[in-house]
């Protein structure tokens, strides 16, 4: 009986290790919400190019823009749940922008593979604004409304914004446009106060002093600007490096574990690949290296924050 045991479990443990081998046998789909030549796009075609020096079939980039990803993570979870189709999405996704929208699989079965890149925003002003210093912001800001700028409701900018807010006593007003190409320039303008960005949006307009960054919403400066103070130095005691979004490679969770562990493995190699990160780099993207463990505390701890908060505004999908 143990001798009958031992061969049933020595071939599941042999078919499981030839499934994993024999993968892939033909291309990989990795589906994107980004439009082509967005910085997050760009970053994950860098990560492929280096993907794929472990893999030895295709690594297709298919883009599926719209919908604050949604169209691209459905488009994901239509497909066989086989390996062969896997995403990029920000962890910001699972935790926040989910809920805003009606869709036919949970958030749960959104598997994070590794997090390459990382958003790390800023609160900005025009170069010359008499808000460009932190203690100057937050007391105009307590006197009387300041605008902020930032892509939509119920997008990162507009989160943030709002936590911020209510962390620091603030008053501050949200003023919505389509992208960071219409309220850059807005800031810039002096038609609004400020705005939240990323800061490979702005980095070249505060190196010319167009621009002034105002506070880095994480708890680390940035190595590029490191006059910058952090709500956490300012003593801001709310937690918001989980909207500082990690781009992620994320699989369905009912695929094959054997085959998303390949594609894992090749991925993680590619986002500490030196090629990667100088071409990250240089698109004023934040390379890094994160597993699955750190990427699902991320997406809780951005939940916990998000949810309470977008319920109030009305922004989850009934």
């Amino acid at each position: 009986m143990m001798n009958k045991l031992f061969a049933v479990a020595s071939l599941a443990l042999f078919a499981g290790s030839a499934l994993a081998q024999a993968f892939p046998e033909r291309e990989v789909r990795v589906i994107t919400g980004f439009p082509p030549g967005s910085v997050a796009e760009l970053a994950l075609r860098a990560l492929v190019r280096s993907a794929q020096k472990h893999v030895d079939k295709p690594l297709l980039v298919i883009n599926k823009p719209g919908g604050g990803q949604s169209i691209a993570m459905q488009e994901l979870m239509n497909a066989p749940p086989d390996g062969y189709t896997v995403g990029m999405v920000t962890d910001t996704f699972p935790g926040m922008t989910y809920y805003q929208y009606k869709l036919k699989f949970e958030a749960e079965d959104i598997q994070p593979l590794v997090g390459f890149a990382q958003f790390r925003h800023v609160l900005f002003v025009k170069g010359d604004s008499p808000l460009r210093k932190y203690e100057e912001f937050v007391a105009a800001a307590k006197r009387a409304p300041v605008s902020y700028g930032g892509t939509g409701r119920g997008t990162t900018p507009d989160m943030l914004g709002k936590i911020f807010a209510r962390a620091a006593g603030l008053n501050l007003e949200y003023v919505a446009f389509k992208g960071s190409n219409e309220y850059v320039p807005s800031v810039m303008g002096g038609h609004v106060a400020s705005g939240i960005v990323d800061i490979s949006g702005v980095a070249k307009h505060i190196e010319d002093g167009s621009l002034a960054g105002v506070v880095v919403f994480g708890d680390e400066r940035l190595a590029e600007f490191p006059n910058i103070p952090t709500v956490a130095e300012k003593g801001v005691n709310v937690d918001m490096s989980p909207f500082n979004s990690v781009i992620t490679i994320v699989a369905n969770r009912k695929a094959p574990a054997e085959r998303t562990r390949v594609l894992q493995e090749a991925f993680t190699k590619a986002a500490n690949d030196p090629e990667f990160k100088a071409a990250a780099k240089g698109q004023g993207v934040h390379a890094v290296s994160f597993g699955p463990d750190v990427i699902k505390r991320r997406i809780d701890g951005a939940r916990q924050l998000a949810v309470p908060l977008m319920k109030e505004m009305d922004l989850i999908a009934k």
